[in-house]
């Protein structure tokens, strides 16, 4: 009996693992999925558009997002206005790690919009790490 039951160990091993790839691949296809309809979306946005517009525009490109692939708006009064960001998912890092420069930045003043991007924010806070792919090295196999 434990004879049979020594395999178990090693194939649930392969199991889980195999689930955990899935769940990756999983994730990438969904924030890549968000980010494909979000730049089919985002054309239809200007700069002057209300609030209200750009919401109902951008938001549902990124409904199928968890909300640690999302970024947290920013609200703040500046001298009389209220300045509103919203973030949009538009890119991805094969990094693993949700930063700054995944997503574009729409600014509101009192509910119109007055700047798209990271320049009048002084640029993304954090930048994704790009990872390269390990080098090919040739190898010479010698067979006797």
């Amino acid at each position: 009996m434990i004879g049979r039951l020594a395999g178990w160990p090693v194939v649930f091993a392969v199991l889980t693992g195999g689930c955990a790839i899935m769940q990756i691949d999983n994730t990438v296809q969904r924030i890549d999925s968000s980010v494909g309809l979000y730049w089919a979306a985002a054309a239809s946005v200007k700069l002057g558009d209300s609030k209200e517009h750009v919401l109902t525009t951008l938001a549902p490109t990124q409904t199928s997002l968890s909300p640690k692939e999302r970024k947290q708006s920013d609200t703040f009064r500046q001298g009389d206005s209220i300045i509103e960001i919203q973030y949009f998912r538009s890119g991805r890092q094969p990094d693993g790690l949700t930063t700054d420069d995944e997503f574009t930045p729409y600014v509101f003043t009192d509910g119109v919009l007055t700047s798209i991007g990271w320049t009048s924010l002084g640029g993304p806070r954090s930048r994704g790490q790009a990872i390269q792919p390990p080098p090919i090295i040739n190898q010479k196999v010698i067979v006797k």
